[in-house]
């Protein structure tokens, strides 16, 4: 018996370990690498939204630095999917020079972008429906 008892404890710690590192894995990074990733499936799920964001924005992943000691100042990259674009008046075209400090998988290339929608203290550019913003934007005119 205290060979089956043993067997059974290795293997429900194996189990365990398995469903900790293949359902945690974004945690765990997230907690390693000193960022916050949220996701939401459209715009009405966030609960605030940056105001040049569109209405139709879905597919929406956030990762923002864990460093920053203001909301102005915390490093922070939005991916996200609208088939609308950004709009927003007071949102205006610069000479991209600076990129995001927290990267996101999936998001489009920034360096392939000669130049950025300004928005207040957020940069973005997008490839096709996908856009990527990210704050702080240092040379952009931003912040």
């Amino acid at each position: 018996m205290p060979r089956t008892t043993t067997t059974t404890a290795l293997a429900l710690g194996a189990l365990v370990l398995s469903a900790v590192t293949l359902t945690g894995c974004s945690g765990f990074g997230d907690l390693a690498h000193d960022r916050v990733t949220s996701e939401a499936s459209t715009r009405a799920d966030l609960s605030a939204a940056p105001a040049w964001m569109p209405a139709d924005a879905e597919e929406i992943t956030s990762v923002s630095g864990t460093g920053g000691t203001a909301s102005d100042t915390t490093p922070t990259t939005i991916v996200f999917t609208s088939a609308d674009g950004v709009t927003a008046d007071d949102c205006t075209t610069a000479p991209r020079q600076s990129a995001p400090t927290m990267d996101v998988e999936g998001a489009p290339n920034v360096y392939k972008a000669a130049a950025v929608l300004r928005c207040g203290p957020w940069s973005m550019t997008s490839k096709g429906d996908r856009w990527i913003a990210w704050t702080p934007n240092p040379g952009d005119g931003g912040s």
